[in-house]
């Protein structure tokens, strides 16, 4: 049963079962850090995602090496962290996700992952691997014929498929499967965890108008991420003569425009100020940070005249009603 409430955001992605793994051994830590980013003036719900890379960024990145990349006892272990310590509240709502299945041995292995609590999943990241194509990946490769079994296991056991990271044709490929099995009566959920709007920022992470367009066909959501160079094309993400929190705003306008309303329209922090074992850079990419989102996007959004019931579909309700509930 999922909660709901007028002071309520939920982030539609934050890769926080891999920042339990990297810092697990720092239990006290985690329980302040969780404590004061998911509560009820705060954070009340999200995705919590296991990240995933090539074998040499997860070690060099993130810390993490081979021989600890193995995702069902990834998530088994951080599912288990989690509980015994209570990092998270019971009053919030959460779903785990997979940001890259990667290191998926085999398909089967999806009925263990959902028993585990995956409910969300990019199939791919920005590389291509053995699944379909993510947004930096080479060529103009799409979904293989193993992406396409995968896609329909996870529709016919109603997990969640997020197209950011896709590149477009890995996009089309898997929309089309979905809209078939739409077709048939069947319940297939997909949506965007974090992409903005391509015609403001022209990078290869964000949606076209027809992807944004195709999303809403699907009766999913868009969860538009603060990362800044998501949100404007510029290299200096410190730019003080520039407004980033408007810039952020520019595109949930956008998509509200494009779709003729709110209702698909979601937010996701995706927060990596902590994340990355050198964060220099990182201690500025972001608009919103997991602290401050709910406080300044409401007050930004007010600003620019949407009323308290769209501040509260597109920080919370939208989400909740268009994605969890069919869960």
């Amino acid at each position: 049963m999922f909660m709901s409430g007028s002071d309520s955001v939920f982030d539609c992605h934050y890769d926080l079962l891999t920042y339990i793994l990297m810092k697990k051994k720092e239990q006290e830590f985690l329980k302040n850090y969780c404590s004061k980013v998911y509560n009820e003036n705060n954070i009340t719900g999200g995705i919590f995602n296991l990240f995933y890379m090539s074998k040499e960024e997860m070690k060099e990145e993130i810390g993490i090496t081979e021989n600890q990349i193995n995702v069902i006892e990834n998530l088994r272990e951080v599912k288990q962290y989690i509980e015994e310590n209570q990092l998270i509240s019971d009053n919030i709502d959460y779903i785990f996700g997979i940001e890259g299945m990667d290191y998926l041995e085999k398909i089967e292995d999806i009925d263990i992952l959902y028993s585990l609590g995956l409910r969300s999943t990019n199939i791919v990241w920005n590389n291509e691997n053995k699944f379909g194509g993510g947004a930096k990946a080479r060529g103009n490769c799409g979904l293989t014929r193993l992406g396409e079994k995968l896609i329909e296991k996870l529709i016919k056991k109603g997990i969640a498929i997020d197209l950011s990271h896709t590149n477009e044709r890995t996009f089309w490929d898997i929309v089309q499967i979905g809209k078939k099995y739409k077709e048939k009566g069947e319940n297939p959920i997909v949506f965007a965890s974090h992409s903005n709007a391509k015609a403001i920022c022209n990078v290869p992470r964000n949606l076209s108008d027809e992807q944004i367009l195709a999303i809403k066909e699907l009766d999913g959501v868009i969860g538009i991420v603060s990362i800044k160079r998501f949100c404007i094309n510029t290299k200096n993400i410190c730019n003080p003569n520039i407004d980033y929190e408007q810039e952020y705003i520019k595109h949930i306008n956008y998509v509200k425009k494009i779709l003729g309303g709110i209702e698909h329209i979601a937010v996701a922090t995706d927060d990596m100020r902590y994340y990355y074992i050198e964060p220099e850079y990182y201690q500025n990419a972001n608009v919103y940070n997991h602290y401050d989102i709910k406080e300044k996007l409401s007050k930004n959004l007010e600003r620019n005249n949407y009323n308290k019931d769209e501040i509260e579909k597109i920080l919370n309700e939208n989400f909740r009603e268009k994605i969890l509930k069919r869960m």
